[in-house]
């Protein structure tokens, strides 16, 4: 039945719901390859400015130590900059929370569209489908059964749409699950290196 048909032409016998699936791919797609970009550009801090920045603070150079952090460009390092600005042990931590929770919102940004994608895009291709099928038992009712292709036709290209919703579903949650993982594991490990480095530093603002 769709072998004398071409992709685009398959596509298009999905009806206007392929259009909202289309429009919901492009968007997955562009965030997918913007975290990915993202991911790759972010800098690890080199062992030499942690280095310095724990020699900083246990000289009591706190200013030197903000001064490292920020110039590192990381993800650590402005968390570890926002820190160092408190001036007592709680602080310090609600500094270091604060810090984390706000570039974490900035990692996962449009990363929930990609989640919604992936939760409707089955939905939609359904509705396309029951539309296909709607339509296929009217034409039924219109030319009888004198056709059976009539209707079996307008049920496999029904059939498009569910196909192309799951096309479109299946990638976006995987990649969805994939960039959630990856963001949570390294916000817990930004959060447990700067806890780490800047341990001495909480006791010692703690100390009058």
């Amino acid at each position: 039945m769709f072998e004398s048909l071409n992709i685009f032409q398959l596509v298009a016998k999905g009806g206007y719901t392929i259009i909202a699936l289309i429009v919901c791919s492009i968007i997955s797609i562009t965030v997918i390859i913007q975290k990915y970009s993202m991911f790759r550009g972010i800098k690890d801090m080199t062992k030499k400015d942690i280095d310095m920045i724990k020699s900083a603070v246990a000289a009591n150079e706190f200013d030197k130590a903000k001064l490292i952090a920020e110039k590192s460009g990381t993800f650590l390092g402005r968390v570890l900059y926002e820190a160092l600005k408190s001036s007592t042990r709680d602080g310090m931590k609600e500094a270091i929370e604060r810090a984390v929770s706000t570039e974490a919102m900035s990692l996962e940004e449009y990363l929930p569209a990609v989640g919604t994608i992936g939760n409707i895009a089955p939905f939609i291709g359904l509705l396309g489908t029951v539309i296909g099928i709607m339509r296929a038992f009217h034409d039924l009712g219109k030319y009888g059964m004198g056709n059976p292709s009539v209707i079996s036709t307008g049920i496999s290209e029904s059939l498009v749409a569910t196909a192309s919703g799951l096309f479109v579903a299946i990638p976006s949650v995987i990649f969805y699950n994939y960039f959630a993982r990856r963001i949570n594991r390294f916000v817990i490990t930004v959060e447990n290196s700067a806890t780490e480095i800047l341990e001495p530093a909480i006791y010692k603002k703690q100390t009058p």
